[in-house]
């Protein structure tokens, strides 16, 4: 009997820790942070199988959602973060794109 509750609970566990996944966070800034005007942001998503197959184009994807929110196309100080969560075959990759509408 306590070999099959340790092994209800490994297998609990081991679903807990897939659920949630790993976060791994990346940060680079692009050009200077320096600037007045208003700031703005957007994001894209997607998905990427056994660290083999990565998603294509989600930092282009961020910045042209990005400029669609300023009316000037004059963008300064943005930074871009990217984000992945690893759920063991799959893993999910978001773009975070900030910066200031000049």
């Amino acid at each position: 009997m306590k070999q099959i509750n340790s092994i209800v609970l490994a297998a609990l566990l081991a679903g807990c820790v897939q659920a949630y996944g790993c976060v791994f966070v990346q940060s680079s800034a692009i050009s200077d942070r320096a600037g007045a005007g208003n700031p703005i942001s957007s994001s894209a998503s997607d998905l990427g199988y056994l660290h083999l197959v990565a998603p294509q184009g989600l930092t282009q994807t961020a910045l042209a959602n990005l400029l669609s929110n300023c009316a000037s196309g004059k963008v300064s100080g943005v930074t871009t973060e990217l984000s992945m969560r690893d759920f063991v075959i799959v893993q999910s990759y978001n773009v975070s794109v900030s910066g200031v509408c000049n």
